[in-house]
């Protein structure tokens, strides 16, 4: 039977998590053929061996090795799309886990059915690893309001939209996401080591494409941060919104100020009142939310700023954290994030 889908698996040192990913997989109600394709970036912890097992298995999955020095996040799935033998592709990061038996058929709706060119599932934080209480009381229910498809959108439109807005449109999640294989290896995702999606789903828009947002295809997604990590991840992200959206999330120290006052005041008062855990319990995850919060809004601050920004007060201040900045974009380029 010919394969219409194939499933993209990214692992990195990943034993213990991508099997409850093979075995969520397996339990779908989705009665298209697949191929599962692994690309493996030179794990070390029995990952490789388990992918083995089940290639011994399995007829339909397919073990590839990626050099530590060749891997990128899109690099690394335009290779998975050019060795795949579906028509539509599917991604997914090593540790999501579907929710449902349905997922992978809702996922994949759209896309099959010709109403867009590429989709996304939504991610939830809960399950039965820890999670924090307070970030899912505040994020399970906010993919409401987006709207199911991205239209598409011609230059001139896109140049007098707000920042914002044209934010919005680009989502895109290649943490659980579907694509026309065709339309994948015409546009190509781009050829940076982070936020390909978002990236991508902007050509997407600019090129006559449709993107849907499959909200019924749920997955559970949460990791617990590190300051470090997450004032990295957010320089990062608002360097490049800078660049492709012209959106700035904060314009300076004030605002920087502001913008980590009123979350954490907002999340504590939802840890205290509107989730039901433990009193010890709220204490810490409040805390928790008070150290990602700033180091959100830092990482943020930090990546707006530049040379024209290195003036006043604050000057030595600012040139020690745009040299950090140098570093934090340096470092991305030659090392995955997921290496943090």
């Amino acid at each position: 039977m010919e394969i219409m889908f194939s499933v993209v698996i990214l692992t990195k040192n990943s034993k213990g998590v991508v099997d409850g990913l093979v075995n969520a997989l397996r339990s779908q109600k989705f009665t298209f053929p697949y191929e599962i394709i692994f690309m493996d970036n030179n794990s070390t912890d029995g990952t490789v061996e388990y992918l083995q097992s089940l290639q011994e298995k399995m007829s339909d999955v397919r073990v590839f090795h990626v050099p530590e020095n060749e891997f990128s996040h899109s690099g690394t799935r335009m290779q998975a799309a050019r060795l795949a033998k579906g028509k539509y592709m599917v991604f997914f990061t090593d540790d999501v886990l579907p929710i449902g038996a349905n997922f992978l058929a809702d996922l994949t709706q759209h896309v099959k059915e010709g109403k867009a060119a590429a989709s996304y599932g939504v991610f939830q934080i809960g399950g039965k690893k820890e999670y924090d209480p307070i970030d899912a009381f505040l994020h399970n229910r906010s993919y409401q309001r987006y709207r199911d498809i991205s239209e598409p959108i011609s230059a001139y439109c896109w140049n007098i939209l707000p920042p914002s807005i044209r934010r919005i449109l680009s989502n895109f999640d290649n943490c659980a996401s579907c694509i026309d294989r065709e339309v994948l290896l015409d546009l190509n995702f781009p050829d940076i080591p982070y936020g390909e999606d978002m990236i991508f789903a902007k050509k997407l828009i600019l090129n006559k494409q449709r993107i849907a947002f499959a909200k019924n295809a749920k997955f559970y997604h949460w990791h617990k941060v590190k300051f470090g990590y997450m004032l990295k991840r957010m320089c990062i992200d608002q360097y490049l919104s800078i660049k492709e959206f012209d959106l700035y999330y904060v314009l300076s120290l004030r605002g920087l100020i502001k913008n980590i006052g009123i979350r954490i005041i907002h999340r504590t008062f939802v840890g205290f009142f509107k989730v039901k855990i433990p009193i010890w319990k709220k204490f810490y995850w409040i805390g928790y939310n008070w150290k990602v919060v700033t180091a959100d809004f830092l990482g943020k601050y930090i990546g707006m700023l530049d040379e024209s920004k290195r003036g006043g007060l604050l000057a030595p201040m600012k040139k020690r954290l745009i040299k950090k900045k140098k570093r934090i974009i340096d470092e991305i380029s030659t090392k995955s994030l997921l290496r943090y």
